[in-house]
């Protein structure tokens, strides 16, 4: 009998220590689920950054927005002291990128690069997984215009010739893009309803791969933007047979504007790094202080000057007014060439 119950009195010891240690773990669990605390977050914003920071970009290695990119960050890292990584999630004419930097955490960890018009394109065109409101601009990087690149010593001599065949050839013609109703394809289509042609737009990831298929004959002619083809142009492996900026391009001497053959169409990309919209200001105000100072930077000016990289930086006040006239630009664009519209 006796040993009956001190069986049972251990049992319960057991038993009571078994709920204790329960609750405890139950308990641990749930504070580590909680939202970190205010003075937490305070602590966070304040340290940042104390890891390396991620940057999204929308096209492939090797092209403008990617090049823009990379030259940007290792100054970009000198003012923050931490690694910059670029990674590159090219698809869906750069939707794919603009998506993962806006549902991104907003700790100032990931960052991404948005291209306009390409960003307020996307929306008009058709049911897109972000809205601009998703996005805090920390600053611009470049402003780059679009060109038409054809092969040397090719199928076409000059634009008008690639236009008199695309008059007498309609719709057969490919002009290759970086993306749908991305700033290259919606220069396109000014274009050819101003020429009275049409052209066929197959679709890339990016400026290099564009490049490489004009040079092996895959496609006649394609639209870029200038950085993206600078050097090989220079290398004598491709043409430029226009340019869609204001003036003529001094880096690309020869090359005609498009107003100077008498079709009044100016076209190009800003790229702007930015953040999730909900990122704390004090990790904003550190990233937008950060990237003036770097594009500031007398080393990254003059290697840019030396690669003839179109940099321009802008405060988020001005690219957001150059937000709001390209929105203006492209309503009327949309209106008078008959775009498809999500609505």
């Amino acid at each position: 009998m006796k040993k009956k119950l001190t069986n049972m009195f251990v049992f319960l010891i057991i038993l009571s220590l078994i709920f204790t240690l329960s609750g405890c773990s139950a308990s641990n669990s749930s504070n580590s689920n909680k939202e970190p605390s205010s003075s937490q977050s305070q602590n966070q914003a304040t340290n940042y950054p104390t890891k390396p920071i991620q940057v999204y970009v929308g096209y492939a290695a090797g092209g403008a927005t990617d090049i823009a990119t990379r030259m940007m960050a290792p100054y970009l890292e000198k003012q923050l002291g931490q690694p910059i990584v670029v990674i590159n999630k090219p698809g869906s004419g750069a939707e794919i990128a603009y998506v993962a930097t806006a549902k991104a955490n907003s700790d100032g960890y990931t960052l991404g690069v948005i291209n306009s018009p390409t960003v307020l394109a996307i929306p008009l065109s058709r049911k897109a997984q972000y809205k601009l409101s998703d996005f805090a601009i920390i600053g611009n990087l470049a402003f780059d215009e679009n060109v038409i690149i054809i092969k040397p010593n090719g199928k076409y001599k000059d634009l008008e010739d690639l236009v008199q065949k695309a008059k007498e050839n309609p719709d057969t013609i490919t002009m290759g893009v970086a993306g749908l109703y991305a700033d290259d394809h919606l220069a396109g289509l000014a274009l050819q309803q101003a020429a009275g042609v049409k052209f066929r737009y197959p679709v890339f990831q990016g400026g290099a791969q564009l490049s490489a298929a004009v040079m092996g004959g895959q496609i006649d002619a394609a639209l870029c933007n200038g950085a993206d083809v600078m050097s090989i142009v220079q290398e004598g492996k491709l043409v430029v047979a226009a340019t869609m900026g204001n003036e003529e391009n001094p880096n690309l001497p020869g090359a005609p504007t498009l107003k100077s053959k008498g079709y009044d169409i100016v076209m190009g990309s800003y790229r702007a790094l930015v953040v999730p919209a909900n990122t704390p200001p004090e990790i904003l105000d550190k990233l937008r202080a950060a990237l003036k100072k770097a594009a500031e930077d007398p080393d990254y000016i003059a290697k840019n000057e030396k690669t003839k990289q179109p940099i321009l930086y802008l405060s988020p006040e001005d690219f957001s007014k150059v937000l709001k006239t390209d929105e203006e630009k492209l309503g009327k664009l949309w209106k008078t060439l008959g775009l498809p519209s999500k609505k």
